[in-house]
């Protein structure tokens, strides 16, 4: 059975406490969360979770979209780093019985061919690959859309997420597949989703347009999970949105909209 998956940071913003967030989503009946690892302290994490049990069904933040605080993952100069980082993010993950940690693509490099980006990229990949093989991680990588949030970013297709993991060829190297960022760049989701499952390894979804709290909007999502559903997938969908209002207003239409897919709504159901 899918479950939703609540976003800790985009669900609900930097003034609320990683605690109150996380013990807020437990409340509404997520069985779920996902965070920046590096916005965490580990201990602090441990705790709240051994606090009000909830799995942690990815991590973000190994990489980065620019040279800076955050590896790039396809820059030949950082691949040390990011292996260095996937090493320490791989740790944070076990300690939370994780199993999927996000990377993004990166911005493009002026002078770059498409080609140079994905042959960078996948060289990161199997740099990284034995290590994520030995522990049982999987690194997501997620296409974006390049038309409203991420200009510019290399990346932007899920053809394009697929042929990386086609190259890198390894069983822990997959897509992370966001119906927002395809519905933005125009892609048919519920077909993509049905030719390409094989090669994702989990999925998000928020509104569009707006990425707000998936209701309404041009998204067919109940079509998008019966989707999902249908390729035998049966994880979590993280709900990466910002909310439209407050976070508990969001919580709420989700559970009015969605009682299948939280927990504590599927037993008062």
């Amino acid at each position: 059975m899918i479950k939703f998956s609540a976003h800790l940071e985009m669900n609900f913003g930097k003034e609320v406490p990683f605690r109150d967030r996380w013990m807020a989503a437990k409340s509404f009946g997520f069985e779920g969360c996902e965070f920046v690892w590096r916005n965490v302290e580990l201990p602090e994490a441990v705790h709240v979770r051994q606090t009000a049990p909830l799995e942690v069904s990815c991590l973000g933040g190994t990489t980065g979209f620019a040279p800076g605080a955050r590896p790039v993952l396809f820059l030949p100069e950082d691949r040390d780093r990011l292996a260095r980082d996937t090493e320490t993010a791989v740790a944070y993950a076990r300690e939370l019985s994780c199993s999927n940690l996000i990377m993004v693509p990166g911005n493009k490099i002026e002078g770059w061919s498409v080609e140079k980006h994905r042959q960078e990229t996948v060289a990161s990949l199997k740099y990284i690959a034995p290590l994520l093989e030995g522990a049982g991680i999987t690194a997501l990588i997620e296409p974006l859309n390049s038309k409203v949030d991420h200009k510019g970013v290399y990346c932007d297709t899920a053809e394009e997420g697929f042929r990386i993991i086609e190259e890198t060829a390894s069983p822990n190297v997959k897509v992370l597949y966001d119906a927002y960022h395809r519905q933005v760049m125009g892609e048919n989701i519920v077909r993509a989703v049905r030719e390409g499952h094989r090669a994702i390894g989990y999925y998000h979804l928020a509104r569009v347009p707006g990425r707000n709290e998936p209701v309404g909007g041009e998204i067919d999502a109940f079509a998008f999970l019966e989707a999902v559903a249908e390729t035998g997938y049966d994880g979590f969908v993280g709900l990466e949105y910002k909310p439209s209002a407050d976070y508990l207003s969001a919580f709420q239409q989700i559970r009015s909209v969605y009682p299948d897919y939280l927990g504590s709504a599927r037993k008062e159901a």
